[in-house]
């Protein structure tokens, strides 16, 4: 039997403007957002300003002039642009690659691929080092040609291409996938191979999706530490880069290592903002 009789509060909501619920629900996830965004806002700047408020002009220009500091950043600089540039060489076909094939083998190798993101640091660097060390299964027979690629400037290059290369990977690929399949397919028809769907359609579509994996490549190259100074170590003026003089600046001195970490981000922070603008213009 249905019911005849309503409450008092059902009556009230029954006739209060549909508009007005939809507004107070509105403003009440508006208020929750910007909650979010303060609060993760505030965070980030409190971070920023702790490291801000005891660096002065004088321990900036202080450390950026000494010579372990520009060795550091040199060391920096050229093993980021060779790895870089190994990682797109590398990353490109295999983007392609697993993003045109569908299988059970080519989902192993994008898991396969994609384990590098797992690894801790210390764990990567330890695995680099079993496997390029003296005794490890490549190392060692490197090492009967007299080649030793542990704790030295290679060593950098190739921490940087374990560590980046997923990244990489997994952004060009989501581009990609992103392509229309009539356009591939009406490519096919016209006898178009995999050589020239991916120079001639893939890679110039997707252009935007590899300049943001090379820049975050280089964010992600310039910050890396564990792996580093496991399988490349810190030596002054050889395999020492920016964050691992960081390091040894805290055990002695923390004002400069503030000094140095504010300096990395002021110099990170130009490859993030050339990001920002091209993709928005």
């Amino acid at each position: 039997m249905e019911r005849s009789v309503f409450t008092m509060e059902e009556v009230k909501f029954s006739l209060q403007p549909k508009s007005t619920v939809s507004f107070k629900k509105l403003n009440m996830t508006y208020l929750t957002l910007w909650t979010v965004v303060v609060v993760n806002f505030a965070g980030i700047i409190s971070v920023l300003y702790a490291m801000l408020a005891n660096v002065t002009t004088e321990s900036l220009s202080k450390i950026a002039s000494t010579g372990d500091t520009i060795s550091a950043l040199k060391t920096t600089f050229f093993s980021i642009i060779i790895s870089v540039s190994i990682v797109c060489i590398i990353g490109i076909p295999v983007a392609y690659m697993l993003a045109t094939h569908k299988g059970f083998f080519y989902n192993l190798i994008e898991v396969i691929t994609f384990i590098p993101l797992i690894l801790p640091p210390s764990v990567a660097g330890l695995a680099l080092l079993m496997t390029f060390g003296k005794h490890g299964i490549i190392g060692e027979k490197l090492s009967q040609w007299g080649i030793q690629l542990p704790f030295t400037f290679f060593a950098i290059v190739i921490v940087q291409v374990f560590i980046c290369m997923p990244f990489f990977i997994q952004i060009v690929k989501n581009g990609f996938d992103a392509v229309e399949t009539e356009i591939i397919e009406a490519a096919k028809v016209f006898g178009a191979g995999d050589g020239i769907l991916l120079y001639k359609f893939y890679i110039p579509v997707n252009i935007k999706a590899i300049f943001a994996g090379i820049i975050l490549c280089c964010l992600r190259a310039a910050g890396e530490f564990g792996a580093t100074i496991m399988f490349a170590g810190n030596m002054v003026g050889k395999t020492q880069t920016i964050t691992t003089r960081i390091f040894s600046l805290y055990q002695y001195d923390v004002m400069q290592a503030v000094a140095l970490a504010v300096i990395q981000l002021f110099v990170l922070l130009i490859p993030l903002l050339l990001l920002k603008l091209f993709f928005k213009h």
